[in-house]
């Protein structure tokens, strides 16, 4: 377990990395994906602990009622093997009711 002063100095290394004028303005050439996206997916390297980026529909937090909701963020599929979406979720009678 570290201790709380490496966790201060990962951090810390951390912002200072991701607030360099190098990766705010990117020098380097990118990727297609990350040129599409806007993500670079690299950034992930630059930690020790696994991290994951997910962009695209369903990346964000949205006042959409027709989401699905995935079974890795807490969705439950039906009798024909489908998964729930947002407005499911609401009020009495939802699936976690």
């Amino acid at each position: 377990m570290p201790t709380t002063e490496e966790l201060k100095h990962v951090g810390f290394n951390a912002e200072r990395d991701l607030n360099s004028h190098q990766a705010k303005q990117g020098r380097s050439s990118k990727s297609d994906s990350t040129v599409e996206s806007g993500v670079d997916e690299m950034v992930d390297q630059r930690f020790s602990q696994p991290t994951s980026v997910k962009y695209g529909p369903g990346s964000t937090a949205s006042g959409s009622d027709h989401r699905v909701i995935l079974d890795e963020e807490g969705g439950v599929r039906d009798d024909r093997n489908r998964l729930a979406r947002a407005n499911q979720f609401e009020g009495p009678g939802g699936p976690r009711d």
